[in-house]
């Protein structure tokens, strides 16, 4: 198998990962996708020494599932040092670089293990997203870091007693110039309801929600009708942006009247309900999905980043439930808390 594929041509899912495989669908159904490639798995397998592979697997198994946060956090340091000093010179760089180039300027780099997004099973928060990376070598040290996030210390509790091969393919992604930002579930994740799709928003990039410091817009949409039933507009003081120097990001203060507007457009929720639902019918099963919506008018300014299938509901029984558990809560713990 290549080191490298474009998300588009045709590759084993489980070479791709868990977001790769998923934005390898999205992609075929014909869904807005920004472009990307993946490192594959077999890519990691050719960067990282089998012998280092082994060794590290070994330490990982080895962790007992009570072991104290302080050794495991003390554990975990020890080896990504390990696997970053043993990848500084991986004989992947140069096609690395050539498929950056050919990507754009301006990427997000995430990790994408094997069985990170398993229906049965939610590896997501516990591998590295970088956002807004720009340069080849740039690239190449967060592809390493996102190699070395298999053993942080949240990877390692959360597989403590679990048996299964440690591999992580990497997606590198083509950056939405976001001009807002959020996340979707196909049913609703305050009480279960599957008749009806839950849209969050922000100004800027989706970070502030994830991290709870910019409280999100919140929208209900009928699954079938695509009527949007509720309409929880708040204010937005402050947004995620990219850095006037063209590096990193910015949080900037958003003037008024913008920041007691609406971030989304009723065509950008209907094109959302749309794609949520042609996601939902692919898979089967209800889903959680991330977002950018770019400058420009829809449909075409609305692009998927990421789906998964959703953990929660899906595996309970199909009955009316009532719950106090926000939105914004369940669907950030479930898919979109590994940015930071």
């Amino acid at each position: 198998m290549s080191a490298i594929v474009w998300i588009g041509e045709d590759a084993p899912p489980e070479q791709l990962g868990g977001k790769g495989a998923g934005l390898a669908r999205l992609a075929a159904a014909g869904l807005r996708v920004p472009p990307a490639f993946v490192v594959t798995v077999d890519g990691y397998r050719e960067a990282v020494d089998p012998r280092l592979r082994g060794e590290l697997e070994r330490a990982a198994a080895a962790i007992s599932p009570d072991a104290p946060i302080s050794d495991l956090e003390h554990l975990a340091a020890a080896l990504r040092e390990r696997m970053l000093e043993a990848t500084a010179r991986h004989p992947l760089r140069e096609a690395l670089a050539a498929a950056y180039a050919r990507l754009g300027e301006t990427v997000a780099v995430r990790s994408s293990a094997v069985g990170e997004d398993a229906a049965d099973r939610s590896f997501a928060g516990e591998y590295d997203t970088h956002l807004l990376v720009r340069g080849a070598d740039e690239v190449d040290a967060r592809v390493r870091e996102c190699w070395a996030s298999l053993y942080t210390a949240r990877a390692l509790a959360y597989r403590a007693g679990r048996s299964g091969e440690l591999a992580m393919a990497v997606c590198v992604q083509q950056m939405v110039d976001a001009r807002a930002a959020g996340v979707f579930m196909t049913l609703d994740p305050a009480n279960g309801d599957r008749s009806t799709i839950v849209v969050e928003s922000v100004w800027g990039l989706g970070e502030p929600l994830v991290s709870g410091t910019v409280t999100p817009d919140r929208f209900v949409i009928d699954k079938v009708t695509g009527d949007i039933v509720r309409r929880d507009v708040v204010a937005k003081p402050y947004e995620l942006a990219r850095h006037g120097s063209g590096l990193g990001t910015e949080r900037r203060e958003v003037a008024a009247p913008r920041r007691d507007a609406p971030s989304l457009r009723d065509g950008e929720l209907a094109e959302l309900a749309r794609m949520a639902k042609r996601v939902e019918q692919l898979a089967g099963t209800a889903q959680d999905g991330e977002f950018a919506v770019a400058a420009g008018e829809p449909p075409d300014n609305v692009h998927l980043l990421q789906c998964r299938a959703e953990t929660v509901w899906s595996r309970r029984e199909r009955r009316p439930l009532v719950g106090q558990r926000s939105a914004l809560q369940s669907v950030v713990s479930t898919l979109t808390k590994e940015h930071r």
